[in-house]
């Protein structure tokens, strides 16, 4: 497991326990279910998981309109 993985791990994680704190039971089961599903697919179908990972974009003040 590389470090983007461990990465992702922990946000979840975090934000399973944020959702929880405010009491949002039904969307932290969703997150909790659709993240084990992810983390069961690493090493069965890896072409998917680099599929599913979502690039974000880095918005510096030059590649703005405005």
């Amino acid at each position: 497991m590389d470090i983007s993985q461990r990465l992702i791990i922990t946000c979840t994680a975090q934000r399973v326990t944020y959702l929880d704190k405010l009491h949002r039971y039904e969307d932290r089961y969703a997150i909790s279910c659709k993240f084990c599903e992810w983390t069961k697919s690493f090493n069965v179908y890896p072409e998917e998981l680099k599929a599913a990972i979502v690039k974000v974009l880095t918005l510096n003040k030059e590649n703005r309109t405005g």
